[in-house]
């Protein structure tokens, strides 16, 4: 197993990185010759919400890449994410720096600094820069961040993306959406709001809506005023299958940008027109600052089921990041 890389420049991962760090202290770094997925799951179980994961056209970020091993050249690590990010920022803060490597370093359990026995973390991601000071003269940094690599068991196989039983609704969010967030961050300090409700509607020119109630107390319905397209996807639509996977939702983009003008007009009388579901408040919270830094953003909603933010850093492309929310039912008093 052989991990090398060789960056000029850690903006555009430091960025990701950050958008993700407050979500869960580890994270799995997936390293492929084509990508590095940047998953955050919960360490026990995947079915824990909320599921981030970003992937990173791998020869955008680096220059130099050499990966190798057995299981099809595909290194998955479990790293402290803000251990990594600050290391990032203290080589972006090096003045006259030829770049930055990074390896994967495997030593035998035996105490070394950068090797931490407990929890498997028997590896180290070392990470390699110089830089000129004021005197000329060459100063040599190097830091080792105990990582555990995720062989290819089980740690490792049941990291997939996660699937969608369909999509009823999905829509383009403009920047300015980001101000709901501090809109519901208002309302949330009265009361005990643990769930939101996300209501979506083709009908009256759309609608998306996010209802905060406490039994006998109040209810507040924060919504979206300007224009909002709301799509549904085509019957002959690859979102319209049974179960959706990573790569199938990535054509909700191309969809949304295609098909257009290529909708049904809704029917103002139908109330099959609107979906709704209910998350936990803190999970959808914890998206904000993704939705408020990516260029672009879509929404997909599927009925009392899951919902999915997916995001591009910007208008390259190179940086995609979905955030999926499975939905909570709320029990009635007859259950």
């Amino acid at each position: 197993m052989k991990l090398k890389l060789h960056t000029l420049n850690t903006e555009t991962l430091k960025t990701t990185l950050a958008l993700v760090s407050h979500i869960r202290r580890f994270v799995i770094l997936r390293f492929t010759t084509t990508h590095l997925l940047i998953i955050s799951v919960n360490g026990t179980s995947v079915t824990l919400e909320p599921q981030v994961w970003c992937k990173l056209q791998i020869h955008s970020i680096f220059d130099q890449i050499e990966i190798q091993s057995l299981n099809d050249n595909t290194i998955s690590l479990e790293i402290n994410i803000e251990l990594f990010l600050q290391t990032l920022r203290n080589f972006d803060r090096a003045s006259n720096s030829e770049g930055l490597s990074i390896r994967l370093q495997r030593k035998e359990s035996s105490g070394e600094q950068g090797v931490t026995v407990n929890n498997g973390r028997t590896a180290s991601l070392a990470l390699f820069y110089s830089n000129t000071n004021l005197n000329s003269n060459t100063i040599n940094h190097t830091f080792r961040i105990p990582v555990k690599i995720l062989k290819n068991t089980h740690e490792a196989m049941f990291l997939k993306e996660p699937e969608l039983a369909g999509v009823d609704h999905m829509m383009r969010l403009p920047q300015e959406f980001a101000s709901t967030y501090k809109r519901l961050d208002k309302f949330r300090k009265f009361g005990n709001n643990e769930l939101v409700s996300i209501r979506t509607s083709r009908r009256d020119g759309g609608f998306l809506g996010f209802v905060l109630e406490e039994e006998g107390s109040f209810k507040v319905t924060i919504s979206w005023n300007n224009k909002l397209e709301i799509q549904k996807p085509r019957k002959d639509s690859e979102m319209n299958q049974n179960t959706l996977t990573g790569d199938s939702l990535r054509t909700a983009y191309r969809e949304l940008l295609e098909g257009a003008n290529n909708q049904d007009a809704p029917d103002d009388l139908d109330e099959d027109e609107d979906k709704e579901i209910s998350v936990r408040l803190r999970d959808w919270r914890m998206a904000s600052k993704i939705v408020s830094t990516c260029k672009r953003v879509i929404f997909l909603v599927a009925h009392q089921e899951a919902c999915v933010l997916h995001c591009l850093l910007d208008d390259s492309g190179d940086v995609e990041i979905v955030y999926h929310i499975t939905g909570t039912r709320v029990r009635s008093s007859i259950e």
